[in-house]
């Protein structure tokens, strides 16, 4: 398990680098085996607002592709993280052009678990309002 702040920094540091590129063989050493992505969206007609479930390196590789093909001038502003045992708490802004061609701005918290020095569990919280909501069909 990381023990202390600089592991986590590393540990973050890497995973951020991995993520942006979509390295699925980077992804694998930071990654659990079970890794879930619980994202800000979910489908109208899903059962519970959960939020659209992404699991393994796969499934992030897949999202990262799919977001690379369909938005566009994506950043990453005021990247804030602060570390409370297992968990890793990612403040941030992010703004671009969606895949209707509309732009997009937002803050945004991403709540990362931890377990045995690697990443379980990515949830993924926006502020948006309720007609941004994404309609992927």
């Amino acid at each position: 398990m990381v023990d202390d702040m600089s592991d986590h920094t590393e540990l973050m540091t890497a995973f951020k680098r991995a993520f942006s590129r979509g390295d699925s063989e980077a992804l694998a050493g930071l990654l659990t085996d079970d890794f879930e992505w619980h994202m800000h969206w979910y489908p109208t007609d899903a059962p519970r607002s959960t939020g659209h479930v992404v699991k393994g390196v796969q499934g992030v590789v897949d999202e990262v592709a799919w977001r690379a093909a369909n938005w566009s001038d994506v950043r990453f502003d005021a990247v804030s993280e602060r570390v409370a045992g297992d968990l890793v708490v990612q403040t941030f802004t992010i703004s671009g052009v969606d895949h209707h061609g509309k732009r997009f701005e937002t803050d945004a918290v991403d709540l990362y678990r931890l377990v045995d020095g690697r990443l379980a569990l990515k949830d993924t919280y926006w502020k948006q309002p309720t007609e941004a909501r994404e309609d992927r069909g």
